[in-house]
């Protein structure tokens, strides 16, 4: 009988361990697994303890991993590099099951991948070339400085080639594989090796060539970086100088103009496209088997739903868009939600589109956008691009209205979302939040600053403000805002620290309510409840960033915003 995963919180990771290496069926049940599955998997316990684990994954199952895992970005947005130092670790963990597992593992991945990895740790020369060239009767500095790199270094010989450690953490446990690649898959090996040498020559050619081997090196990881974005481009991954440049253009262009568009932007378009292509291709192939010849499914699922328990999984959820079904709760539901709802039951190609189209936008903010400083969550993320389009759809609906009086209705919504696609929508509502929530925010600041400073008797502080409100103007004038944030911790002395953080949660990637405006208790601040849904609460915001300085401090911060769930944006929200 199968014992089931501890429920507590606070499980710890080699009691898991321990459970799941007692699994009768384990080999089945881990080669079964997706690969974001198994991965979510290993982290949680640690890669350095999931060697037993690793040991049964599947090649298609570590590929799969390898282009989530050894790739890192500093921020959202910003390309993700690759990490040699965790792809050591990762070579370290395969080789507790063996040197000759590791070697065979690194035969069948991307040959780029590997001659990438190996790269970045190790100098590859070829020892013929270099003495012919070393033998000649005018020796260079490049020759001394050479021949002093290789009595320092730790190396090894294989064939033609020899191979000169970069860093010697990593070097016991490359060579060790190296050497099990040349035994039995000598011509990868070679191949490989070739690569290297002819990046590690431009070096040794070039003297102090550090800048012309990481250059080398960058080329080579340009087109492994190129190659890992179409796979993942094709599961429905957006890359981060994608997502950055969709959001950016949207901020830039005015919201007017993208009211009146009628084609989607490029990279939109790209990305649809290349989705399509992949989805023919696969059918092309024909239906594959989603686990292995044999493998209990039904165990599969029971061992999953045992990984929710241990918190190691989130419990599935809803999708964003499918949450808004329960009649008692519809009133509380942004007008997008319902309108998508009554699209479902009135025209389900249309509902569908608009399900594709949201996870789009939301992979958008996972990759491009940072979300209070960290990374979205991918249902976090999901609502957030549910509260820009309903921003948008307002505005369009209102652009519709024209001078016809009364609010919209989910009909009229539904309507617009049959025959509209959502990234138009997302587009308006993000220029609507750059436009009135962070350049607002911004030119207010700056100009409270500006008064300051000038009824300041301190003279000191009084340039200080001056100087920051300069910088502020610079930023808005430049179309960055957000650029301001970092420096609002020096206003302590003149601006309440819980507006301080009012302005930065409005100044951040993705503008959202501050609790001085939401009125939000931890235990209000829910998923989506301070995402900025409505033009009312826009209004709200920009109440509050006008009372900033104001001798009343706490008088802008009692005007509560419209939930989500308003129907209307009032007449303000027609200004």
């Amino acid at each position: 009988m199968t014992k089931a995963l501890s429920t507590s919180s606070n499980s710890r990771p080699q009691q898991l361990l321990t459970r799941i290496l007692e699994e009768p069926e384990l080999v089945s049940i881990v080669q079964g697994l997706e690969a974001p599955v198994l991965s979510k998997l290993i982290d949680h316990i640690g890669l350095e303890d999931s060697g037993e684990i690793v040991a049964l994954a599947t090649t298609e199952q570590l590929k799969k991993i390898f282009d989530e895992d050894l790739w890192r970005s500093a921020k959202p947005g910003k390309d993700q590099t690759f990490d040699a130092e965790r792809f050591s670790l990762w070579l370290q963990v395969m080789m507790e099951a063996g040197v000759e597992f590791a070697a065979q593992k690194l035969a069948e991945l991307d040959e780029d991948l590997v001659t990438l990895a190996v790269c970045k740790h190790v100098l590859v020369i070829n020892i013929d070339a270099m003495a012919e060239r070393m033998s000649g009767n005018s020796r260079s500095d490049d020759d001394d400085l050479t021949d002093k790199a290789l009595e320092s270094c730790l190396y090894e010989e294989f064939a033609e080639y020899q191979i000169i450690a970069k860093d010697h953490l990593s070097w016991d446990s490359l060579i060790a594989v190296l050497v099990e690649l040349d035994k039995n898959h000598h011509d990868f090996l070679m191949r490989m090796l070739d690569r290297c040498c002819y990046i590690s020559t431009e070096y040794i050619d070039d003297n102090g060539g550090l800048f012309n081997v990481l250059n080398s090196e960058e080329m080579l990881e340009s087109d492994v970086a190129a190659d890992r974005e179409d796979r993942r481009e094709a599961e429905g991954y957006v890359a981060p100088s994608s997502a950055a440049s969709f959001l950016n253009l949207a901020r830039v262009t005015p919201t007017e103009e993208l009211v009146a568009s009628r084609a989607p932007d490029p990279i939109t378009q790209s990305y649809f496209k290349s989705l399509d292509r992949a989805a023919k291709e696969a059918a092309k192939k024909g239906p594959t088997q989603a686990l292995p010849q044999g493998a209990p499914s039904q165990k599969v699922v029971k061992f999953l739903q045992e990984l929710r328990e241990a918190e190691v999984l989130e419990a599935p959820a809803q999708h964003p868009l499918l949450a808004a079904g329960e009649p008692q709760a519809a009133h509380a539901e942004p007008l997008f939600k319902r309108a998508v709802l009554a699209v479902r039951d009135r025209e389900p190609k249309a509902y569908m589109d608009r399900l594709r189209e949201l996870s789009y936008l939301a992979n958008v903010l996972i990759s491009g956008c940072a979300y209070a400083g960290r990374a979205f969550r991918p249902l976090e993320a999901a609502d957030a691009a549910v509260a820009v389009c309903n921003l948008g759809m307002e505005r369009l609906l209102r652009e519709a209205a024209g001078n016809r009086p009364g609010d919209p209705t989910v009909d009229d919504a539904a309507d617009l979302l049959e025959r509209q696609e959502l990234v138009k929508l997302f587009q308006v509502g993000w220029s609507l939040l750059h436009r009135d929530v962070q350049m607002f925010t911004a030119r207010t600041l700056q100009e409270t600053l500006t008064r300051l400073a000038e009824g300041q008797r301190d003279a000191q502080k009084s340039k200080e403000l001056t100087r920051m409100a300069a910088t502020l103007k610079a930023d808005v004038n430049a179309g960055k805002p957000c650029q301001s944030r970092g420096r609002l911790d020096g206003l302590g002395h003149v601006l309440d620290r819980q507006v301080i953080l009012a302005v930065k949660a409005l100044l951040s990637d993705y503008p959202f309510l501050p609790r001085a405006i939401s009125g939000g208790s931890k235990e209000t601040d829910k998923r989506d409840t301070r995402f900025i849904f409505t033009q009312q609460q826009i209004h709200a915001v920009q109440a509050f960033v006008q009372g900033i300085g104001a001798p009343a401090k706490k008088a802008s911060t009692s005007a509560p915003p419209a939930s989500p769930g308003d129907r209307s944006t009032g007449k303000d929200g027609r200004g």
